[in-house]
């Protein structure tokens, strides 16, 4: 990480697609970081007082923590497909699992079992790890050619946790609806990515849209000339324009703000919202469908042997 910063043209930050850049990962990464927030609130809301503060103490520690490791990950996250494809498909299972939650429960509202204080500490603990590999995978997504504005975005995201720590839940009483929109943007992100990596391996041409290269190939390395034609196409990786995802940050925000503040508007785009929804959920329920019976003989390994050693 610090040879690579030692190595680095810092003056590249100071471009207006740059500028645009961290403009986004502020948006993006703050919104995760409440999300982080407001998930630690929850888990141990059914806690009563003296422990609901020891378990988020401990959750905002392990988020700190975990977010302060990634970052020095952040470089191997980067350089490696597979593992930025197994991220930006959580980040897509994350948003549709949201809104498949939501559905549930407004389908079954009943009582539930609240899980134990220890069980509080290890879901919040895996929340904090999932929302840490989140925050860069995210912040690749927006910045890949970039390791050192991935470093500025996963620094964004620890800072801005610590920030909105105690105005978040105070936001989310007031604008509910935010916590859609952050599962949208989150969404959103993993979609950007895993378009990213399918052109970038399959595809690897320019996507022009009326004269604007919608998708356009960047060289993520200096290529000097003694590179062979062959070398140097090895170098140029193909990424979706910033101003393009940018915009679609702000697309998105803007919409789900009018959506929720004009009743004539909500009532347009009602059937289309209901459509996503449903399809949100369905796709979740299969993955989970799917999760479940590979882990099933797991399951019941660890209940026999829970019952042999009572």
């Amino acid at each position: 990480m610090i040879d690579q910063l030692a190595e680095y043209d810092f003056s590249s930050l100071f471009t207006l697609a740059s500028l645009q850049v961290v403009v986004a990962l502020i948006v993006i990464e703050g919104l995760l970081s409440v999300d982080n927030a407001l998930a630690i609130a929850a888990l141990a809301s059914h806690l009563d007082e003296k422990k609901r503060k020891l378990a988020i103490t401990i959750g905002y520690a392990g988020a700190y923590g975990f977010r302060i490791l990634a970052l020095f990950l952040a470089s191997y996250i980067l350089h490696n497909h597979w593992l930025m494809a197994l991220g930006a498909a959580y980040l897509i299972w994350l948003m549709c699992n949201h809104f498949a939650e939501s559905e549930d429960a407004d389908e079954h509202k009943g009582a539930h079992k609240s899980p134990s204080f220890a069980k509080t500490i290890a879901l919040i603990a895996f929340l904090d790890l999932s929302l840490s590999f989140d925050n860069v995978v995210a912040a690749v997504a927006f910045a890949r050619d970039s390791i050192l504005l991935v470093y500025v975005g996963v620094t964004i995201g620890i800072l801005t946790l610590r920030l909105v720590a105690g105005y978040c839940i105070k936001l989310l009483d007031k604008h509910p609806w935010l916590e859609h929109t952050a599962f949208l943007l989150v969404g959103f992100v993993g979609a950007l990515l895993c378009t990213e990596l399918f052109w970038d391996t399959y595809i690897r041409q320019d996507l022009p849209v009326f004269g604007y290269d919608l998708i356009h190939g960047e060289h993520t390395l200096d290529v000097t000339s003694t590179l062979d034609a062959k070398e140097e196409e090895h170098h140029l990786h193909y990424h979706i324009k910033k101003p393009v995802k940018f915009g679609g940050i702000f697309l998105i925000v803007l919409v789900h703000m009018a959506y929720e503040k004009f009743p004539a508007f909500k009532k347009v785009l009602l059937p289309i919202v209901i459509a996503f929804r449903h399809l949100f959920a369905i796709a979740a329920r299969s993955v989970n469908s799917l999760f479940w019976f590979v882990t099933w003989p797991i399951r019941v390994l660890f209940r026999s042997l829970r019952r042999a050693s009572s």
